[in-house]
């Protein structure tokens, strides 16, 4: 295996296996973003990577599933009525002294 890597599912994605804090760790590059995880035990680069990425997609839909949310809430709430407000009440202005 080369280091740098690419897994061909993973397209806009290059890896590579870098020993950091005393442990071996894939780091992945793409889309303007780096992401590091452990290597487990028993596990390949390839197995790392794609669980990596995997985790960074999930992560990213659910915060873009969450904001459609907000923004179809958003558009149908309406404020609550204001009773009691008048808005073409000017407020008085009162002088103030200043002394020297």
């Amino acid at each position: 295996m080369a280091n740098p890597f690419s897994i061909r599912w993973l397209d806009g994605w290059t890896f590579q296996t870098v020993f950091m804090e005393g442990a071996v760790q894939v780091e992945a590059h793409g889309f303007g973003i780096c992401l590091r995880t452990p290597l487990m035990a028993g596990e390949s680069p390839i197995t790392a990577a794609d669980r990596l990425v995997l985790a960074e997609d999930r992560r990213r839909r659910s915060l873009h599933t969450a904001w459609l949310r907000g923004q179809q809430l958003q558009s149908v709430i309406e404020p609550p009525p204001l009773e009691g407000a008048a808005a073409e009440v000017t407020p008085e202005l009162v002088p103030v002294r200043v002394s020297a």
